[in-house]
């Protein structure tokens, strides 16, 4: 099971990479938003990892509270960045 879990983060990181070079080729983004993209997605996939070997070793409130403090800020600060500052280059990029 250890080694699946481990698997499924390395294609959820697969996955987030080629993510973001389908948003490079996309929209033409300024450094700060590719920093806090990138910042997100490695808080996620972080929270996920923690909360994984939390609940592997059996420390289940550790594990929750990884996905709360590392997970959250990373979908909160993707899901703004992506309403403020993404979204509207593909409305400027469509006209």
């Amino acid at each position: 099971m250890e080694q699946m879990q481990w698997f499924l983060m390395g294609v959820l990181f697969t996955l987030s990479v080629f993510a973001l070079a389908w948003l490079s080729v996309k929209v033409r983004l300024q450094w700060y938003v590719w920093a806090g993209m990138i910042t997100g997605v490695l808080l996620i996939l972080f929270g996920i990892g923690w909360a994984g070997a939390s609940f592997m070793e059996g420390i289940s409130q550790s594990g929750s509270m990884g996905l709360i403090f590392f997970c959250g800020p990373g979908i909160v600060m993707i899901i703004l960045l992506w309403r403020f500052l993404i979204a509207p280059e593909f409305e400027k990029q469509a006209k």
